[in-house]
């Protein structure tokens, strides 16, 4: 069970870069929703392999990005997409943007989603401590020296490189997360 998926992650970037590296580190997280930040990077993991999206066109990332969903959904209507903060950030990010850049979606069903992070947490509403790269660390994997408050600092300077592993690195993350959870029957707790 839970044997075909892909795993989705998603980095980006304000609009206004300049005023959100004034800005103190709480006022910097209001800034990161899709109407003052824009998608730079998308990430897909599928059967082992990672597949990301990056431009400074984030229309074609968009495109790109939702292509490759549709040919994955089409070679089996059953994989189930998996995050970490899925169905609280990725989903509604990417979705918005699409809508803001008038980019046709590949149509999905929540209940084919699974949202690591609410599920590790039981779905304990409200946010709980605990990043990507935490739940990483506790399992002992490698983690990235890039955090991910650097993102924009990343985009500013272009480095696109050094921003193509640290999605990559959060997809591998993503993955092992996913294993534990089957590994320990986190999995089969359901909400209804």
């Amino acid at each position: 069970m839970y044997d075909n998926y892909f795993i989705i992650d998603i980095e980006t970037c304000p609009l206004n870069i300049e005023e959100y590296l004034s800005l103190e580190e709480e006022e910097r997280t209001k800034l990161l929703n899709p109407i003052d930040s824009k998608i730079i990077a998308l990430g897909i993991r599928y059967k082992n392999q990672n597949i990301i999206f990056m431009d400074e066109d984030e229309n074609k990332i968009l495109k790109e990005f939702w292509s490759e969903w549709k040919r994955i959904k089409d070679e089996d209507k059953n994989n189930i997409v998996v995050g970490f903060n899925l169905n609280n950030f990725d989903l509604s990010f990417i979705t918005s943007r699409s809508f803001i850049n008038n980019v046709q979606i590949a149509p999905f069903n929540i209940k084919l989603t699974m949202d690591l992070r609410e599920k590790i947490n039981a779905y304990r509403y409200g946010k709980t401590r605990g990043r990507l790269v935490d739940y990483g660390r506790l399992l002992g994997l490698e983690i990235s020296d890039v955090d991910g408050s650097r993102i924009a600092e990343l985009c500013k300077e272009k480095n696109w490189e050094k921003l193509r592993g640290y999605l990559a690195g959060d997809l591998e993350i993503t993955e092992q997360l996913l294993k534990r959870v089957k590994e320990t029957n986190i999995i089969n707790i359901t909400r209804w």
